[in-house]
């Protein structure tokens, strides 16, 4: 286990799964809103008799605004929340106060290596399962194919018995079987003896063999010891500790240190980007829809590990084929007006407003003395314009065109 850190910033996470912090760190900092965020009887019950003093710290807000432009530049910032982004401000802070920010990185890597897993290419003349042997050359390679198998088959003969063959050997056998009986009893007991004693002998080095290898409760202790031992774990002055993938990727790209929940510093770390598979770019905004790089509907995610160093690698595997399902249907007409809904084909593309009708859009006069708190009779409701009928709300979302050609869940199944 690594040694004590002299301040461990701890995040949600480590107090759900009821972690020691106190045998991880020697100060235990952290923010108001992970406290507020403990809401289990049982969680609120350790919180009220822990074993260590837990100080709750202020953010300054320069400290969340840089955690925020860092994260938004790696293509985190979607999945943090703000609690998250405290967190990883406050140990920015401490690491500032105590160590310094020479160490500190104010843009994420970009070096990057791609890594392909290869695998066998497909032969379309091999069917799958099946051994096929390979043409013979035409360069007298048959030739001496048939004299082998000719060879072989003399042999063969050759060592074919008749029944004159069968009887001489039968005449041969009998004299050497009547020897065999004249053995007496005491040569098989000392024969069974040392057969005995030799395979004692062979069974107890076999299990001596079979022992020494496996992971034991008597040796599980001395196994961790020695794993542990093989790790070289430097003084950590500022650690964060959480399983948030998104954190921690922010945190090992700033340069920060981070702690996993056993308490076990994380030296490498896998993420997800988007690459194009038209033109082989990659973007760390995971709501992209289109490629920023050629404009197509061609980004598929990809697995990045990010090492001690802060390179990135990127795994792309070979075996996943990519799909043209959605690709190959014709598009509808487009429509014009206010309320159109055209497939979404291009980024910039212009889409219509949606807007309610004006009616929709007004607002109630509280203060009208003619008003009743909208049970009144006379109260207009907007029911005949389009987008009344369309149900175009000022609140909904407008959602990517899905494929036409797709099979839609229906209420009522065919009988």
């Amino acid at each position: 286990m690594s040694p004590k850190v002299d301040i461990l910033v701890v995040d949600t996470t480590a107090f759900i799964n009821n972690a020691a912090l106190q045998e991880l760190g020697t100060q235990i900092a952290t923010v108001e809103e992970v406290v507020n965020e403990i809401t289990s009887k049982r969680q609120i019950r350790r919180l009220v008799v822990l074993p260590y003093d837990l100080q709750i710290k202020p953010v300054f807000q320069e400290n969340v605004q840089y955690i925020t432009e860092f994260s938004k530049k790696t293509g985190d910032y979607p999945s943090l929340s703000a609690t998250d982004i405290k967190v990883m401000a406050l140990t920015y802070q401490l690491e500032k106060e105590k160590v310094g920010t020479d160490h500190l990185k104010n843009e994420p890597q970009i070096n990057r290596l791609v890594s392909f897993t290869h695998h066998l290419p497909h032969d379309a003349k091999i069917t799958a399962g099946f051994y096929s042997p390979g043409k013979m050359d035409a360069s007298g390679n048959g030739e001496s194919c048939d004299t082998e198998i000719n060879d072989l088959l003399g042999e063969l003969t050759s060592l074919a018995c008749t029944k004159t063959d069968e009887e001489t050997i039968n005449d041969i056998l009998i004299p050497i079987k009547d020897d065999t009986n004249d053995l007496t009893s005491d040569d098989e007991v000392e024969g069974n003896e040392n057969i005995n004693a030799d395979s004692s002998d062979d069974c107890a080095s076999e299990d001596e063999d079979n022992d020494s290898g496996w992971i034991t409760p008597q040796n599980i202790a001395l196994k961790k010891q020695e794993v542990n031992s093989e790790v070289d774990d430097k003084p950590v002055k500022v650690a964060c500790i959480t399983s948030d993938f998104a954190m921690q990727n922010v945190l090992k790209q700033i340069g920060l240190s981070v702690l996993s929940v056993d308490g076990r510093q994380i030296q490498q770390l896998r993420s997800f980007i988007l690459r194009c598979y038209a033109c082989f770019k990659t973007t760390s905004i995971m709501t992209k829809v289109f490629c920023p790089n050629c404009g197509n509907r061609t980004l598929k995610k990809v697995a990045v590990s990010l090492s001690e160093d802060g390179t990135q690698v990127i795994h792309i595997s070979s075996r996943k084929r990519l799909s043209g399902r959605g690709k190959r249907f014709s598009l509808p007409t487009p429509k014009g007006g206010k309320h159109a809904n055209n497939p979404i084909l291009c980024e910039d593309q212009r889409v219509p407003d949606q807007r309610p009708s004006r009616l929709a859009r007004t607002k109630n006069n509280p203060l009208d003395p003619d008003y009743i708190a909208g049970f009144s009779p006379f109260v207009m409701r907007d029911v005949s314009s389009r987008s009344a009928m369309l149900g175009i709300r000022t609140t909904d979302i407008k959602s990517v065109m899905r494929n036409p050609s797709d099979t839609r869940r229906k209420g009522k199944k065919r009988k």
